[in-house]
């Protein structure tokens, strides 16, 4: 009882040292998700949040898959304190954030699926709160969802100023991003504003292809405008890269990819970066649902 008390305490005075934090405009939120794993949603989280701090932005990286927190180990980043403690309410954003590749700061993820019981919508917004606090100290927040399609990840869809959906030519990857859509985003009174970004590519004309079905799907089943982001492609340096624990744009900067992650960097600045959030590629018109 007393450590539980004592711990009631720290976390009442934290929240009243948070009140006193001089107030800024909330950094955007980029959420990187995916509707079926494999897809790469950490290679194109991490990797986008280095390149945003190369071109001078303050970066922070939330690791928010508790299936897979595979962005903490690509940043190769000790797990003592991680989102699992600011959810829980034990530690603040600011006192988990650690330094991470390229100067950017990393919230720490934890394998945890039996803590999704624990994150409830009001713990998840708390969270949420104190990372629209981080106005002072970043200018852009990139969030690794993860690509289960639970009510955690929609929550992150929800806040998010722009929802990168990663996906691959595979005809079940296309399928299960536009049945994430479906779930996370349709019906909802002000639905995030969401890019199609194609991984692992190999071919434009069948990037094209995937952006032009899901996005026709979008339209005509859920009334929802979709937009395209700059395809990534296709690098075996990825999988040397992750076994080195690196991000492929500092494991391997003369890639063919970096160049691609370059362009998909000032996509998204050129949707979020200039306070025009929520506002790309977004329509607020629903008449159906397929």
């Amino acid at each position: 009882m007393h450590d539980q008390a004592d711990e009631l305490r720290q976390l009442v005075l934290r929240s009243a040292a948070s009140a006193r934090v001089p107030v800024a405009p909330p950094p955007p939120m980029v959420v990187v998700s995916g509707g079926k794993g494999g897809v790469g949603t950490t290679t194109i989280a991490v990797n986008l949040a280095v390149v945003l701090a190369r071109l001078g932005r303050r970066v922070v990286l939330v690791d928010a898959d508790l299936h897979q927190p595979d962005a903490t180990a690509l940043c190769h980043l000790n797990e003592t304190d991680s989102l699992i403690d600011v959810l829980v309410g034990r530690r603040t954003v600011h006192e988990v954030l650690q330094p991470g590749p390229a100067g950017i700061q990393v919230l720490p993820g934890a394998w945890a699926p039996q803590t999704m019981a624990e994150c409830s919508p009001l713990a998840q917004q708390r969270m949420l709160a104190e990372l629209r606090r981080l106005g002072l100290h970043a200018d852009i927040i990139v969030i690794d969802a993860g690509s289960s399609p639970d009510p955690v990840t929609g929550r992150f869809w929800q806040a998010a100023d722009l929802v990168l959906l990663v996906t691959t030519t595979d005809s079940a990857a296309i399928m299960d991003s536009y049945a994430a859509i479906k779930l996370l985003a349709a019906g909802e009174e002000h639905p995030p504003a969401i890019s199609t970004l194609v991984n692992q590519s190999t071919d434009p004309s069948l990037d094209a292809d995937v952006h032009l079905r899901i996005g026709q799907a979008c339209q005509r089943f859920l009334n929802l405008e979709i937009g395209a982001a700059p395809a990534i492609p296709l690098e075996h340096e990825v999988a040397l890269a992750g076994r080195a624990c690196k991000p492929l744009v500092t494991y391997s900067p003369h890639c063919a990819a970096v160049p691609a992650l370059e362009s998909l960097a000032e996509h998204v600045l050129g949707l979020v970066g200039s306070g025009n959030r929520r506002q790309a590629t977004q329509t607020t018109k629903r008449t159906g649902a397929a």
